[in-house]
């Protein structure tokens, strides 16, 4: 989650970049039932993980102006509330490639004072070697630990993680699959989602972008192939954005975004913003070898 800086780019291959347009085609315009999670934030991971030994602090706020999903925290009905949903970050480099942390998400509306929701703990995020002429490929795996008393599931979440820089363009793909570790849904399929963006840098520490998002339900089940698509459009959630990343700096990353549902069960406005502090609090020598030399995103 960086800014994208200045640097060497390099042009990406036909046939990579017609799958990738695919991929996006069918993400946005395909019907799907909707995640039952209610937590909501708009986050793009990109391919950069911390340099070993820096620790990254911030915090995600994300407002939805209403809420038009049904789900229920702590007993209370989210239909037509104005939310405010609420991530703290706490994210450390053990090495250059792999990364350990935890998000602690809170909200509030729907006659819910602010409230602590549940524990994102990331039990692994690793970076894989690029892939010539295609992709860098990473991957995040998150455990979420609801409060008592929430009504929310458990979930081992698996996030992958594909980038491509296309000369001044960044493109990010963050599909993910949810898996209830709770007991509540024996033999039911994991869930997916999506999160992708195309970024355009405008200066060294200045970028602008285009994200959207979308929950699509078990893979087992996603509309029109698991039933009727006027049933899984009044389900599904999908999210248009426009982004702006900022690079403050040699420390602080900050994201702004404005948005909108693109479905009768998603908000029709929506703000997102992120704010993250990176710094090195200890001496570590560099034992990776030469660190990677990339400009990144800050989603």
């Amino acid at each position: 989650m960086r800014p994208l800086r200045s640097g060497n780019f390099h042009p990406f291959q036909g046939l990579p970049l017609m799958a990738l347009a695919f991929f996006l085609f069918l993400a946005i315009l395909l019907p799907h039932s909707a995640h039952a999670d209610p937590f909501r934030d708009f986050i793009i991971y990109p391919y950069e993980t911390p340099e070993q030994g820096e620790v990254s602090i911030g915090t995600w706020q994300t407002l939805l102006l209403p809420d038009k999903q049904s789900e229920s925290i702590y007993g209370n009905n989210l239909r037509n509330a104005n939310m405010l949903f609420s991530t703290y970050v706490l994210e450390f480099g053990v090495t250059d490639w792999w990364t350990l942390g935890a998000y602690i998400d809170f909200a509030a509306g729907a006659g819910q004072t602010y409230s602590y929701l549940q524990t994102r703990a990331i039990t692994t995020r690793l970076r894989f070697p690029r892939i010539p002429d295609f992709i860098d490929p990473a991957v995040q795996i998150e455990y979420w630990a609801p409060g008592g008393g929430t009504g929310m599931q458990s979930f081992l979440n698996i996030i992958l993680i594909a980038e491509k820089k296309i000369g001044r363009f960044i493109v990010d793909v963050n599909p993910s699959f949810f898996f209830a570790t709770d007991g509540s849904e024996p033999g039911i399929p994991p869930e997916f989602a999506y999160s992708a963006g195309v970024y355009y840098l405008l200066a060294e520490n200045v970028n602008a972008g285009i994200e959207v998002f979308g929950d699509d339900g078990v893979i087992s089940n996603m509309g029109p192939l698991g039933g009727p698509a006027s049933l899984y459009q009044e389900m599904q959630q999908q999210f248009i954005f426009q982004s702006w990343n900022f690079a403050i700096g040699e420390h602080v990353d900050w994201n702004i975004g404005v948005g909108t549902g693109l479905t009768p069960v998603s908000a029709p406005f929506a703000i997102k913003t992120i704010f993250e502090y990176h710094f090195k609090p200890f001496d570590f020598e560099e034992k990776e070898g030469k660190r990677y030399e990339e400009e990144q995103d800050i989603h």
